[in-house]
């Protein structure tokens, strides 16, 4: 039996506390052990009135059943009424909301399982219990008379809970998949795994309902792996919070300002779950970190109310030029008296932020209710996650200056399937190499990638064997048995024999497996040959009167990333945070003539662009190498089997990775070049010369005035 939120004893009443225990305590016995209970959840706003679901069971045995409790005793009829028309309020939005789903329906106004309601009311007497249409139960006994006498003769399917599920908890409508057109296409074709995989996506897994309904009473972090639904779950939990506590005010704040829009749909949707209105914004406020006059931010908006005057980013810079928003952070909390602005905090992205803005923003929260989503393991330089003590600092006793009231960490990646992520990080870490580029040094930091260390020990030289559970990935795909593998890499002798492979293979997924151009991802790995590479597959596309949209042609415009009823081409760099249900990546050779520990990142980022289905190609003996590498990773799928590394290896990948400044320069000049055309390239590095130039010869200027001198 799963419980949600595991911190539901903080608000619920005895009576229900008392309930809870028993029907734990009883579960086997009840038929409740596949049940999944919510406490105080969920909650409907009726006009002005809160309706609270006290207790709320979906069973495979039962149907959905919602418990009311009421601990007064019978003469207190006033409190008595109150309590029972809140229960049935709560019943008729709950089956409102089922009916709809017409999966769930065996009829236009009947469901094909059982809703129930009643209300626990350990303090009444028999006699007293008897009121009408209502169920009152005045004692664990005759709770659990109730279950039984409810239970179904055959358990509902486990599709059937899941829907329920979905439908309860609000899931439903956050996630919309487009229509697709899949009765012209037989079952284990592309577009129906893909459907299915939509679905899926759409369902949440226990650790997002962990960090979802915890209700915030101080600090908290959700972390994961990209694509594991940080921003969904924060959205959700701080429209729960407006749903709670109208009056509150709240701040949902994050890094990246393409993501605006965004998190106010993911907001909305999921609050009108609940509430027939919008949030009202005036209280919710969904702010950039920084900010500014126009277009309002956390930062600017705390230096107002504080009476600082927030720098402008050209203030800050010339404080710090690597640093800016650091400098600007850091400057106001050394100068800035600090209130609590806001009533909670919800942070998005923190990875990206410098620790002075989640410090800052810890000041600004009532009671410390601040909540952020850490994005892990981006790069596979990335496999640090920070303490406490790093983010909000230390105490004079060197304590963590803060403690995080619950630190949730999402172990599903809903990005990738099973056998592309496993791939992707052994390709990355180079496992099945000559050399290892990058490792995790620890049996908790593993599992909280997702993976269960199979190994005793993390020991030198010794064999280990890793594995990342089914349940930790999404499983649509990997579980289909329509022969082709998810994962494959392709070599050619040439090119041109590459980009006739990609354009057949495109051509086939769409009119053979359904899908759609713009399910199709190609990204270019050799970025000096890139746009030969695309414009022919463009090209040859096109011949088959399939439209691409082409991010790497010679157009200034500027575009979205995908297009309707386009296949999209892109480079590395601007494929980054984006995905498709089938991805290609050719001219990987290109990076896998040398694999060191930059270029299989960059390899690592191609590969985790993929929803679906992954396809690597390249040219001879390079394209070859990551071949062998994929066919060794593929085998121990979904394990990883590897050789520890010694002390003096590990000691020399750190080595590696802190003293490569050259090659991430590199990195940094090719991400350049693959955001802009090559006119404009070509004026950045010229203005960046010449700015070099200046700088020279006003050194050798004031190095001959002080010989003079």
């Amino acid at each position: 039996m799963q419980i949600f939120p595991n911190n539901y004893g903080a608000n619920t009443d005895s009576a229900g506390r008392d309930l809870l225990a028993h029907l734990l305590q009883e579960e086997r016995r009840l038929h409740l052990a596949d049940a999944i209970i919510f406490c105080e959840f969920p909650l409907f706003r009726d006009e002005d009135d809160v309706l609270l679901s006290k207790i709320l069971i979906i069973s495979p045995h039962h149907g959905v059943v919602i418990l009311g409790t009421f601990e007064g005793r019978g003469d207190d009829e006033d409190a008595l009424g109150a309590t029972i028309a809140q229960t049935d309020g709560v019943f008729a939005n709950v089956y409102a909301k089922l009916i709809k789903s017409g999966r769930l329906r065996a009829s236009r106004t009947a469901l094909r399982f059982p809703v129930e309601a009643a209300i626990f009311a350990p303090e009444l007497d028999e006699e007293s219990s008897e009121t009408g249409e209502s169920t009152l139960l005045p004692s664990l006994r005759s709770t659990v008379d109730f279950l039984a006498s409810i239970r179904v003769d055959e358990p509902l399917d486990a599709e059937i809970v899941a829907e329920i599920t979905s439908v309860v908890e609000g899931s439903k409508g956050l996630v919309r998949p487009r229509p697709r057109k899949v009765d012209a296409f037989p079952e284990g074709s592309k577009v129906h795994l893909v459907r299915a995989l939509e679905e899926e996506i759409r369902r949440f897994d226990r650790d997002q309902r962990t960090a979802y309904m915890t209700d915030v009473f101080g600090p908290q972090r959700i972390t994961g792996l990209a694509g594991s639904g940080k921003t969904v779950v924060l959205a959700m939990k701080a429209a729960q919070a407006h749903l709670k506590n109208p009056d509150a005010r709240i701040a949902f704040t994050f890094y990246t300002k393409s993501l605006y829009q965004q998190v106010k749909q993911l907001i909305t949707r999921f609050y009108r779950q609940f509430d027939d209105r919008d949030p009202n914004w005036d209280r919710l406020k969904v702010l950039h970190a920084w900010g500014g006059e126009i277009n309002e931010g956390l930062y600017y908006y705390a230096a107002k109310a504080c009476g600082e005057t927030p720098l402008t980013f050209a203030q800050a810079k010339a404080l710090s030029p690597r640093r800016p928003f650091d400098a600007a952070c850091s400057r106001l909390l050394d100068h800035a008296k600090f209130s609590s602005l806001f009533d909670f905090i919800f942070v998005d992205e923190a990875q990206d932020f410098p620790p002075s803005f989640l410090r800052m923003a810890l000041k600004l929260a009532s009671e410390e209710k601040l909540v952020i989503a850490y994005d892990v393991f981006q790069t596979i330089f990335d496999v640090e996650i920070p303490s406490a003590a790093i983010l909000f600092g230390t105490t004079e006793t060197g304590e963590p200056a803060v403690t995080f009231e619950e630190d949730v960490v999402l172990h599903k990646c809903y990005r990738n399937p099973l056998e592309v992520l496993v791939c992707a990080h052994a390709v990355g870490f180079g496992l099945y190499s000559d050399r290892v580029v990058q490792m995790l040094d620890s049996k908790e930091h593993w599992e909280d990638f997702g993976y269960i260390v199979e190994s005793e020990q993390l020991k030198s030289g010794q064999h280990v064997v890793i594995r990342r559970p089914e349940e930790n990935s999404p499983l649509s795909i990997s579980s289909a048995t329509s022969g082709e593998p998810v994962i494959s890499v392709q070599t050619f002798a040439g090119a041109a024999e590459e980009a006739q492979y990609v354009i057949q293979t495109i051509a086939n997924d769409i009119t053979a497996g359904g899908l759609s151009p713009e399910d199709i991802l190609v990204i270019c790995a050799d970025d000096l040959n890139s746009r030969r590479y695309l414009r022919a597959i463009a090209n040859g596309l096109r011949d088959l009167r399939i439209a691409t949209n082409n991010l790497q042609d010679d157009s200034y415009a500027l575009r979205d990333f995908v297009e309707k009823d386009h296949v999209t081409l892109s480079s590395i760099y601007k494929a980054k945070g984006n995905e498709a249900f089938v991805v290609f990546v050719v001219g990987v050779d290109a990076l896998f003539s040398f694999p060191n520990a930059r270029r299989r990142n960059t390899v690592f980022t191609a590969m985790t662009r993929a929803r679906g289905w992954l396809r690597v190609s390249g040219v001879g003996p390079a394209a070859d190498k990551l071949g062998r590498e994929v066919a060794a990773a593929r085998r121990h799928v979904p394990r990883l089997v590897f050789t520890y590394p010694s002390p003096e290896q590990l000691i020399q990948i750190k080595r590696d990775l802190t003293e490569d400044t050259t090659e991430r320069a590199a990195t940094a000049l090719d991400e350049l070049e693959g955001a802009l055309d090559a006119e404009e390239y070509e004026q950045v590095l010229v203005r960046k010369l010449q700015q070099l130039r200046k700088k020279k010869r006003t050194r050798a200027s004031a190095g001959s005035r002080q010989k003079k001198l």
